[in-house]
């Protein structure tokens, strides 16, 4: 026992030695700046520097799989697992809750199998959004959040199906006192780190670290807490939604 804690903490003085850790990342605006932060402060706490390698979402899982880079940044859970060489950080670093937003409060409670005769509407190349529009009556996308708000109002379609964070600021900043989200979310969508196994020992040190978070952080416009629990993280979905 004493020797594999040996083990560990000589590894992870390793890491600490090397000052620095490369993760695989792709573009995406609402996801990766937001993980970078978290994991950044999370990584600090081991006196471990992170920066990110850009590539599209395919060659960023086959560039840590492969240990060219020393982990993949974030991600859904299901792809990266296919992987042997990347372990998964069983905390996540953030969870997006998608909400149906109406104006028609009779749809209060109603679950999503019973929306589905409605016309609903999603950000084109929003992933999960346009997973969970799939089966109503009519489906339409738009290149904007505000534009599916818009046609919200003009009664164009009947339920907006968009990150929660997004659907707030819209409605503050739109002025719209008649749209609501109905009472349940459709969906939470978990984002976690992942390491190649030749990091192994850093997984329990920086799950520890993200569990504890940072304190006294002020929130902003893509978190409405006063502080940064990255286990209840909601990552907003703005101008492309999740994808």
């Amino acid at each position: 026992m004493v020797c594999a804690v040996w083990g560990i903490l000589i590894s992870a003085g390793c890491a600490s030695a090397q000052e620095r850790l490369r993760f695989s990342s792709f573009n995406a605006p609402n996801l990766t700046p937001v993980a970078l932060e978290i994991l950044s402060n999370a990584y600090a706490t081991l006196g471990i520097r992170i920066e990110t390698v850009v590539s599209n979402p395919r060659r960023a899982l086959l560039d840590a799989a492969s240990g060219k880079t020393d982990g993949e940044l974030v991600r859904v859970v299901g792809t990266a697992e296919r992987h042997d060489t990347l372990i998964r950080v069983d905390v996540p670093v953030m969870v997006a809750r998608i909400f149906a937003y109406t104006r028609n409060g009779q749809l209060q409670g109603q679950s999503l199998s019973e929306l589905k005769y409605l016309r609903a509407g999603h950000v084109s190349g929003a992933r999960f959004a346009g997973e969970m529009a799939e089966g109503f009556s009519e489906v339409w996308t738009a290149e904007t959040p505000g534009q599916l708000f818009e046609m919200l109002i003009r009664d164009r379609i009947d339920v907006v199906i968009i990150g929660e964070s997004t659907g707030k600021r819209l409605i503050g900043e739109m002025g719209l006192t008649d749209v609501f989200p109905l009472q349940h979310s459709l969906k939470e969508i978990a984002f976690y780190h992942f390491l190649h196994v030749r990091h192994a020992e850093l997984v329990p040190l920086i799950e520890d670290a993200l569990r504890q978070g940072t304190p006294d952080r002020d929130g902003d416009e893509r978190d409405d807490s006063s502080r940064w629990k990255p286990s209840t993280r909601e990552l907003t979905l703005r101008e492309r939604g999740l994808s």
